[in-house]
């Protein structure tokens, strides 16, 4: 179990520093694509945030492995 919350709480850190560089990016320039403009910065996010984001996913996959073979099976 704590090896999933740990896994877990690496995973929100990674998908809460990309959405902050996203909300960064849509204060930026004129109103118009707002959207376009936060999936920018999230993209950036993910760029800075380089190998932790997969390895954060990874570590969450097993962790749950055993789960998803269970679920998977039939």
């Amino acid at each position: 179990m704590m090896e999933y919350l740990k896994a877990l709480m690496g995973l929100i850190v990674c998908v809460a520093f990309m959405s902050m560089v996203g909300l960064v990016a849509a204060f930026i320039g004129p109103n118009h694509g707002v959207e376009i403009k936060i999936l920018i910065g999230m993209t950036i996010g993910a760029m800075i945030l380089g190998p932790r984001f997969p390895r954060a996913l990874q570590t969450l996959y097993e962790a749950n492995y055993e789960v998803l073979k269970r679920i998977f099976r039939k």
